[in-house]
């Protein structure tokens, strides 16, 4: 009898785990068509296939199943952030300013290859909130994002440790604007160059190039500073 119902609470508690998870699936999908404003809760459960109270059980609200749902689209960020770490301590380690290149090198061909691999393939949400800047986003934005820019920005001090914290934020966002761009124009990319842009071979090609480039306008701005 101990047995059996043993048996009987694990079937429930898969099945619940079962229902949390398809609410985050529909929520991660339903959010990035209709945004947030634009999903009820029955839409949620619906395409979940549980009732409505489901929601309220397994979340507690619709905002905070929006918030489960934003984590699961950027878990991958973990994963960015440590390997990005490996290649910070490595360039601090070796003290030399072909090393700072190498790891922000590393870090944009890893951030490429997370952006463009399966893990990756809710980010029409994350890029809907990005756009809509709502404060709903912002715990998210401290959440995943910040940890990330800070070892990026670590990684251009070395290269510019005199650079003020505005350009250094303004360098951030252009080697992300133009990793994201290459991410989502794979068609264009395809058709105007020939080229996969998803392809390890074009993401180790373009990731050296970007470096390559940030560490010479990081040199530029560098003479300017010491010229005036």
């Amino acid at each position: 009898m101990v047995a059996k119902k043993r048996v009987e609470k694990t079937a429930r508690a898969a099945e619940q785990e079962d229902a949390r998870t398809r609410l985050i699936d529909a929520a991660i999908t339903l959010f990035a068509e209709k945004g947030y404003e634009g999903t009820s809760v029955r839409d949620l459960a619906k395409a979940a296939d549980v009732n409505v109270a489901a929601v309220s059980y397994h979340f507690g609200s619709k905002d905070a199943l929006y918030t489960e749902a934003l984590r699961a689209c950027l878990a991958p960020c973990g994963e960015i952030r440590e390997r990005m770490q490996v290649h910070l301590d490595d360039a601090r380690r070796r003290k030399t300013r072909k090393a700072a290149e190498e790891a922000l090198r590393g870090c944009i061909r890893d951030f490429l290859e997370i952006l463009v691999s399966p893990a990756a393939k809710h980010s029409h949400l994350v890029m809907r909130e990005q756009s809509e800047g709502k404060p709903r986003f912002e715990p998210v934005i401290r959440e995943f994002f910040m940890p990330v820019g800070s070892i990026l920005q670590q990684v251009i001090l070395l290269l510019a440790p005199e650079l003020p914290q505005l350009s250094v934020f303004i360098v951030i966002s252009g080697i992300i604007g133009q990793c994201l761009h290459m991410c989502k124009a794979r068609i264009s990319y395809r058709v105007l160059a020939g080229v996969d842009s998803h392809s390890p071979e074009y993401i180790d090609i373009v990731s050296k190039h970007m470096a390559h480039l940030t560490a010479l306008g990081l040199r530029g701005l560098e003479r300017e500073k010491g010229a005036v």
